[in-house]
């Protein structure tokens, strides 16, 4: 088996914690059918693995009943944690599962296909997101891009307030008549 057999992960293994998982199910699976064959047991049935690591080797096409494709995706999947850039995201609201899995989309299809996503919460934020990498910082909040722009902002409001103070000085005073 070639490393160029590994194609990838599937979009629902987005964090470092996903990863970390699958990689004990794949050592424990490993361990598992390696003590079978020690025995002299004909090894043909894989232990239940979780929906994860099921859609993973299905994506690479391994049959973990060979010693060699347990080694590679245990390999695959070690690599990848410790060498795979990783962003940290942070919201005010924890987002749907819907968009944590097109957010894992589009990074893996503009950023890199092996991208690992750690969403957070900072409610203090407002709108819009805080981005990390492991050397960078963006903030792309409404707080801050109100703070940015905040001359424009107060000439603006400024201008506002005068305008209304001019419309009502313009508007004549009603009096009210009594009849008599």
């Amino acid at each position: 088996m070639s490393d160029a057999k590994m194609v990838g992960l599937p979009i629902l293994v987005a964090s470092p914690v996903d990863l970390g998982r699958m990689i004990r199910e794949a050592e424990a699976i490993d361990s598992t059918l390696s003590q079978e064959s020690l025995r002299g047991a004909d090894v043909t049935v894989v232990p239940k693995m979780s929906e994860l690591l099921s859609q993973t080797v299905e994506m690479n096409k391994l049959n973990l009943i060979q010693s060699n494709d347990r080694k590679l995706l245990v390999q695959f999947l070690t690599s990848t944690r410790d060498k795979a850039p990783r962003l940290h995201m942070s919201f005010s609201a924890d987002p749907s599962p819907q968009f944590s899995a097109k957010l894992t989309s589009w990074l893996r299809e503009n950023i890199h296909p092996l991208v690992l996503i750690t969403i957070g919460l900072q409610p203090n934020i407002g709108a819009g997101s805080v981005v990390r990498t492991t050397n960078k910082y963006f903030d792309f909040s409404l707080g801050k891009a109100l703070t940015k722009n905040r001359t424009m902002l107060m000439t603006q409001l400024r201008q506002a307030v005068t305008d209304q103070q001019a419309n009502e000085a313009k508007m004549p005073t009603e009096t009210a008549e009594v009849p008599a």
